[in-house]
C-alpha cells in the first residue's frame, strides 16, 4: 500500500452519487491495486437547500461541500457529476481525471414513446434546467416548462402524480442507476446540446501527494472533451442558471465543440460548431465562445466575457 492507509472518497449521499462514487472506486482499484478505498457521504449546499429552485443556483452548489472535505483533510477524493463542477476551482485543489464518459445526451421520460417533435401542444415538461428550457421551447413554444428538483427517484415519478406529463433527465443519470428502460426518447445533440460536462465523472483532490497516484486513472478521451468544454464555461464565467452549453466530441485528431447561448424562454438562440485540434482542447473551447460573439450572441455572454 503506497499511500499508508484507505484513501478516503468523499461525494453526495443520494442513490446516484453513491452508484458514481462506486464506479470511480472501481476504475481506480484496476490502476492502483494495492489501495484500499473507503466512501464518505456528505450533504452537499444544494441538498440543503430544498426549496429553492435549481435555476437560482450557482453551479458549484452540489460540489462545495465535498470540495470542503477534501481541502480539510477529511476525504482524499471527491466524485463529482462533472457539470457539477465550476469552471474555477478552491486553491489546493486539482482536478485528478475523469471516467469514460457514458452517453452525454438528455431523454425525454413520459407514458409515451413519442419524440420531442412528436408531443402534443400544451405538454407539460417538468425540468429546472434553463439550458434544457431554453432548448426545449425554441423547438417547441407551444410546450410548457414547470419547474422541478428532486433526486432521479423524485423526479421520474413527477409524471405519475399529474404535476407534468414529462420530465428530462440526464441519460447517463438513468443509465448509471439501470434505469434505461424509464426512457422514453433519447433527444439528439441537434435539438438539446448537453451540459457541459454532462455524462462523466470528474475527480478532484488536493495538489499533494494523492495527486500523483489518481491521475493515472483518468480516461484521457474524456478529459481532452470535457476539457474544451470547460474551457467555454470558464470563458463565460458560466454559472447553473446561464442557457450556455457545450459539448465536445472527438475524431481522431480532431475535436469538434458544439456550443449554444440563448435567453430562458428560448425566443433567442445562438448555436455554433468549430473545429480544432486534440492537442489545444481549451483554444477550441475558447473559440467557440469567440464564434457565438460573431453570430450575434454579444448581448448575451458578451458582458462576462473575457
Amino acid at each position: 500500500m503506497k499511500y499508508g492507509r484507505p484513501i478516503r472518497v468523499a461525494t453526495r449521499s443520494s442513490a446516484l452519487s453513491l452508484v458514481q462514487a462506486r464506479e470511480a472506486i472501481n476504475i481506480l482499484r484496476k490502476a492502483l491495486p494495492e489501495e484500499t478505498f473507503e466512501i464518505i457521504t456528505l450533504n452537499s449546499e444544494g441538498d440543503l437547500r430544498k426549496s429553492e429552485s435549481l435555476s437560482a443556483m450557482k453551479r458549484g452548489m452540489f460540489a462545495n461541500r465535498i470540495e470542503q472535505a477534501v481541502m480539510e483533510e477529511e476525504a482524499d477524493l471527491a466524485v463529482h457529476s462533472a457539470k457539477d463542477v465550476p469552471s474555477d476551482l478552491p486553491d489546493g485543489l486539482i482536478i485528478s481525471g475523469y471516467t469514460k464518459r457514458l452517453d452525454p445526451r438528455d431523454v425525454l421520460v413520459h407514458e409515451g414513446l413519442e419524440n420531442l417533435m412528436q408531443l402534443p401542444s400544451g405538454f407539460r415538461i417538468g425540468t429546472s434546467s434553463r439550458r434544457r428550457a431554453c432548448q426545449v421551447l425554441n423547438l417547441r413554444p407551444d410546450i410548457s416548462i414547470i419547474p422541478v428538483r428532486g433526486n432521479v427517484d423524485t423526479r421520474l415519478n413527477f409524471p405519475g402524480k399529474g404535476e407534468v406529463d414529462g420530465v428530462i433527465l440526464a441519460a447517463s443519470g438513468l443509465i448509471r442507476l439501470n434505469r434505461s428502460k424509464d426512457i422514453s426518447a433519447y433527444i439528439p445533440v441537434k435539438e438539446s446540446i448537453p451540459d457541459v460536462g454532462q455524462g462523466a465523472l470528474l475527480l478532484q483532490c488536493r495538489d499533494d501527494e494523492t495527486f500523483p497516484l489518481l491521475k493515472s486513472a483518468t480516461d484521457i478521451a474524456t478529459q481532452i472533451a470535457v476539457c474544451a468544454e470547460r474551457a467555454f464555461l470558464s470563458a463565460i464565467h458560466g454559472e447553473c442558471s446561464s442557457p450556455v452549453a457545450a459539448y465536445a466530441e472527438i475524431f481522431g485528431d480532431e475535436i469538434i465543440v458544439k456550443a449554444m447561448a440563448g435567453t430562458p424562454d428560448g425566443i433567442e438562440i445562438y448555436r455554433t460548431e468549430v473545429k480544432g485540434s486534440i492537442r489545444q482542447p481549451e483554444q477550441t473551447g475558447l473559440n467557440a465562445v469567440q464564434a457565438l460573439l460573431d453570430s450575434g450572441a454579444a448581448d448575451l455572454i458578451g458582458p462576462n466575457y473575457e
